[in-house]
Parts: C-alpha cells; sequence; structure tokens
C-alpha cells in the first residue's frame, strides 16, 4: 500500500538560529483546484512527507467529486503547524483548529455521516498534523464543493488577521497537483492508483 512506502522527495537544507523569544508564525492557505482523488490524496501524502518544504502553519484544502465510499463526495482539510515558540501543538490547541473548520461550514452542508477527525505524527517525528473528512451528499455539485472550500479558508484568514491565534500573516494559494508545483508527486500518484486497484480487487472478491 502506498501510504507504508517511503519515497524521499524532500530534503533539509535550512538552520535556524535558537531563540528563546516567540517567533512571529505565519499561515499558508492551500486550495487544490482539482477535484480528481487520486490527484488530491497524492497531494495530502506529499504534504504528510515533505513536512520540511514549509515554514509555520499550513492548511491544505481539497475536495473530491469522486464517490469513494458509501455514495458520497468528500472534503479534506489537512493542518500542520506549531505554536509561536515553534513547539509543538498540543491536542487541545489542534481541536480548536478542528472547531474552527465545522464553525466554517455553511449551514446546509450536506453532511451524510459524521465528520472523520484524526491527529497523526509528521513524516519527520516533529511534529503532529491534524486530518478532517468530511462525507457530503454524492448529489453535491462542484460549485458547492468549491463554495465550502472557500468558506472553510476564509474563516481561518480572517482569524489570523483579527490577531486570535497567533498569526502574523495568512494567504490563501490556489494549487494544482501536478509535478510542476510538487516535484515527485507523479511517483506518489502511482502509488495511489496502485492501492485503489488493490481495494477494488479485494471488494470484487467479497462480493
Amino acid at each position: 500500500m502506498f501510504l507504508s512506502r517511503t519515497l524521499q522527495f524532500c530534503k533539509t537544507g535550512f538552520r535556524g538560529l535558537s531563540t528563546s523569544h516567540p517567533k512571529s508564525i505565519s499561515l499558508q492557505v492551500l486550495v487544490s483546484q482539482s477535484n480528481d482523488l487520486v490527484a488530491n490524496v497524492a497531494l495530502e501524502e506529499w504534504m504528510k512527507r515533505c513536512s520540511t518544504h514549509r515554514t509555520n502553519n499550513l492548511l491544505l484544502l481539497l475536495s473530491s467529486n469522486t464517490i469513494v465510499h458509501n455514495n458520497c463526495k468528500s472534503i479534506h482539510a489537512f493542518f500542520s503547524g506549531e505554536d509561536e515558540r515553534g513547539k509543538t501543538l498540543s491536542t487541545d490547541q489542534l481541536a480548536q483548529q478542528a472547531n474552527l473548520v465545522f464553525s466554517a461550514l455553511p449551514k446546509d452542508t450536506a453532511l451524510v455521516e459524521l465528520p472523520m477527525v484524526r491527529v497523526a505524527a509528521e513524516e519527520n517525528g516533529k511534529g503532529n498534523n491534524l486530518l478532517i473528512s468530511l462525507p457530503l451528499d454524492s448529489h453535491v455539485d462542484d460549485d458547492v464543493l468549491k463554495t465550502t472550500l472557500q468558506c472553510i479558508a476564509n474563516s481561518f484568514v480572517q482569524k489570523c488577521r483579527g490577531g486570535d491565534g497567533g498569526y502574523s500573516l495568512s494567504r490563501i494559494s490556489l494549487v494544482r497537483p501536478d509535478g510542476g508545483w510538487f516535484p515527485g508527486i507523479q511517483e506518489i500518484q502511482r502509488d495511489v492508483q496502485l492501492s485503489l486497484k488493490e481495494i477494488e480487487a479485494i471488494k470484487l472478491d467479497k462480493a
């Protein structure tokens, strides 16, 4: 399975000066412009593996118009970060980020199941990341998916500009999960495709 494989696409090339003073931290919000399931799963995995490429806090927002299970479409929010002293965020702090995602959802969001919330260790062993999966009704169209992603992104940026949470700068970037943006992502995409084929084969065997 692709999640168990170790692919080294990123190398650490920077060293910072040690200091006990609180540092200014920024938040970068990346919104995928693709609705392709394989491309977005690969992008999420690329971010997990390549944590050394980014600085400060990151929110990655993805949506899939592909029905993945139980006749659902999905929105994923991946958050990774640290506090103003460069320390790993606590469970309570990550819970605050999760609540910010939930509070940003439009009132008419058509959730068909309870959201999945998972905290996992970073690939480099430094800190934790937060993954939220929102299963949506299969009839939700692309415009609704995009609007929901925008609401979540705006909520984080507005919080930063309000001075809450310790962020000094916030930025929203629209990205495409391809090799031009994320070197090495094609190899992860191939792994994802193989994994999905394995899952489908298992389902057929059980049918």
